[in-house]
């Protein structure tokens, strides 16, 4: 398919903390694509201030690029080619107030984000939203692509994919360990991460290392992989080197985030804050936006701490046309990762070609693994579902399937806390909240 004229692309959630810069220096740099960007964020300074960097990038790159900012979506999404979207409902505050609610439940979590009673609650929230964003496609662009990074993910693409008629994808590079690639797992072979052909797959948060093989020989180095963890390769990750040992096979998305799908265990866990930022480092960073929007910061200094995930590479691609290869992308399973059910969303390498994205077919997780994956993707599923529904019922069982709430009577009575506590947006659940 040849790129349109010009591009548009809606960028929902400007304001991202760590997503919106290395978005728009991908597309402004890396896409070669003539662009209309149209950035939306609820706070229509934060909207004009990265619509401000936007602008001083193009600049620097002599790139073809329009750009407007807004606080209402539809003049953004209006005819257009791609949307992403990073937006969350009140992100921070709404956060600490789930932490605050599970740990006087007496539960213990590793980080609430995407598993657990605080994952479900923040599904409870974010699901909405991202379907409001979809609805709104279908009628202002029916044809474009939405390409999601928010929190909890596969959550997220499993109400799309079941509530929405719109193309989406779901971008999360944590399995690469890093901006530059499986580069952790080119450490413990001493090389470089563009020497392999790397294979991840599973769920998000929940990928697992299925293949290792020399890019220039074919040689399989799995089994070096597993000498050098055998030696005491990462020390600093008890909880991974304990799955490792108990299935067999790596998981790659830390301990932190694999974490959130397991109970709490305080020999291999301990608790954390999901990264979004305090307040006073999204303050000083808003701040730095503003600046370098008014030109008295160059725009360079925003770029530490970029997002991993590329999505402006995918778009790019896809309105050439062109091929490319991505890692990891979560999507509908179709049959690709054996034993999950077909309409699972997962995490697969997949093939971008002629406009379309294939996900690529991976070896099967072994079976005790795949049991325990099944019972995840349920948990996913029922959130999904009683987030687009408002159904009380589903709530209680997700948090009844979820094997990271291990007293079921704690787990129910702090969800339920907090459809109170989040109830003025929580409008699904009306009275029954």
């Amino acid at each position: 398919m040849a790129a349109p004229e010009r591009v548009k692309v809606a960028v929902i959630g400007a304001g991202s903390y760590v997503f919106s810069v290395g978005l728009l220096h991908d597309l402004i740099f890396d896409s070669g694509l003539p662009l209309d960007l149209g950035l939306v964020d609820p706070n229509t300074e934060v909207a004009e201030n990265m619509a401000g960097v936007a602008r001083r990038m193009a600049e620097s790159a002599g790139a073809d690029v329009r750009v407007n900012a807004t606080s209402e979506r539809t003049s953004a999404l209006k005819d257009a080619h791609f949307v992403t979207n990073s937006a969350a409902v009140q992100l921070q505050p709404r956060y600490e107030q789930d932490r605050a609610v599970i740990a006087r439940h007496g539960l213990r979590e590793i980080a609430s984000e995407c598993g657990g009673v605080g994952g479900l609650a923040y599904a409870l929230r974010t699901i909405p939203l991202a379907l409001g964003i979809a609805h709104a496609m279908e009628m202002h662009c029916p044809d474009a692509w939405l390409l999601n990074v928010s929190n909890p993910l596969p959550r997220v693409i499993t109400a799309l994919s079941r509530h929405s008629t719109v193309k989406n994808l779901g971008f999360c590079n944590v399995a690469h360990g890093g901006e530059g690639g499986y580069h952790h797992v080119a450490a413990l072979l001493n090389r470089r991460a563009d020497e392999l052909d790397v294979v991840s797959a599973g769920l998000n948060h929940f990928a697992w290392l299925l293949a290792v093989n020399d890019k220039q020989t074919g040689e399989d180095l799995l089994p070096a992989v597993y000498t050098a963890l055998n030696a005491g390769a990462w020390p600093d990750r008890p909880l991974t080197r304990s799955l490792w040992a108990r299935y067999g096979v790596l998981p790659l998305s830390g301990d932190s985030h694999i974490g959130e799908y397991l109970p709490f265990d305080a020999a291999l866990m301990h608790e954390h804050t999901a990264y979004h930022g305090s307040a006073q480092e999204r303050a000083g960073r808003l701040d730095t936006v503003r600046q370098v929007a008014q030109g008295r910061q160059l725009w360079q200094t925003l770029m530490a701490g970029r997002s991993w995930e590329r999505p402006g590479d995918v778009i790019a691609a896809l309105a050439a046309g062109k091929t490319m290869h991505l890692d990891m992308v979560n999507l509908v399973n179709g049959g690709h990762l054996p034993g999950l059910p077909e309409n699972a969303v997962v995490e697969l390498p997949a093939r971008v070609s002629g406009a379309q994205v294939t996900p690529l077919d991976v070896p099967a997780l072994p079976d005790d693994l795949l049991a325990y994956a099944e019972q995840v993707s349920r948990v996913h599923d029922l959130a999904a579902e009683a987030a687009a529904t408002g159904d009380v019922r589903l709530v209680d069982e997700a948090v009844l399937a979820d094997p990271a709430v291990p007293d079921k009577r704690a787990g129910l009575a702090a969800i339920h806390e907090l459809l109170r506590v989040h109830a003025d947006v929580l409008p699904q659940f009306g009275v029954n909240a």
